[in-house]
């Protein structure tokens, strides 16, 4: 087949792509995975019968600007991800400020603690099972973004290997980790940033880490 002939029909029946196309994609997403996310934490844990006490509480806000400020930076990386050659650096630093932001409060607070009580304020009371259940209710939205993502075009190949966006694998995964610590921060109990500091950002880390690792399966073109 001559060139000119199979550009003729790589150009054949193109349809102009709706505009913010790309968003609107991923906010579908975001929305299918955290009504997921809540209700696999509605049917394992239940909801709290002191939450209209604890809506009123200052801390209770304060704790859900973390995964709140992820979202919003991960949803720009997710974005730039899916378009072929869009600008990362940024978008990374977004990304990388709450969780430094975190960790900088929790050591204050550490340093500012007498010795004897650092390692209550880091283990609270639910230590043990916190990260595993951040980790499990993110897997409804890790399932929407990874499959949002595969109708994009991950870009980053060369760094994936085989064909499959690790990087946007990462994304989605960090993302799906926000979303479902959004969602657990309605039913935990744990109060001191210390706490949230570790336990909170391995769950994101760990989701992270699983989406790169399945992206080469599920985002393979």
């Amino acid at each position: 087949m001559k060139t000119r002939d199979l550009v003729t029909r790589l150009a054949s029946d193109i349809s102009p792509v709706k505009r913010n196309a790309v968003p609107k994609l991923l906010n579908c997403a975001l929305i299918f995975g955290l009504a997921g996310s809540t209700v696999l934490l509605v049917a394992l844990y239940g909801v709290r019968s002191d939450m209209p006490e604890l809506i009123l509480t200052t801390m209770f806000w304060v704790r859900l600007i973390f995964p709140l400020a992820i979202i919003a930076a991960a949803m720009k990386l997710a974005e730039r991800l899916g378009r072929p050659g869009a600008p990362l650096k940024f978008a990374w630093f977004a990304v990388a400020l709450p969780i430094v932001t975190m960790l900088l409060a929790a050591g204050s607070i550490l340093m500012a603690t007498p010795p004897g009580y650092r390692l209550q304020l880091m283990l609270g009371t639910t230590w043990r099972t916190t990260t595993a259940s951040v980790v499990v209710l993110s897997f409804p939205s890790l399932t929407a973004m990874m499959h949002a993502m595969k109708q994009l075009a991950p870009t980053r190949l060369a760094v994936a290997g085989a064909g499959a966006g690790l990087l946007a694998g990462a994304g989605a995964g960090l993302l799906a980790g926000a979303q479902g610590l959004l969602v657990y921060s309605l039913y935990c109990s744990e109060m001191a940033v210390p706490f949230w500091g570790v336990w909170y950002v391995l769950a994101i880390a760990i989701t992270t880490t699983i989406g790169a690792a399945i992206a080469p399966h599920c985002l393979r073109w």
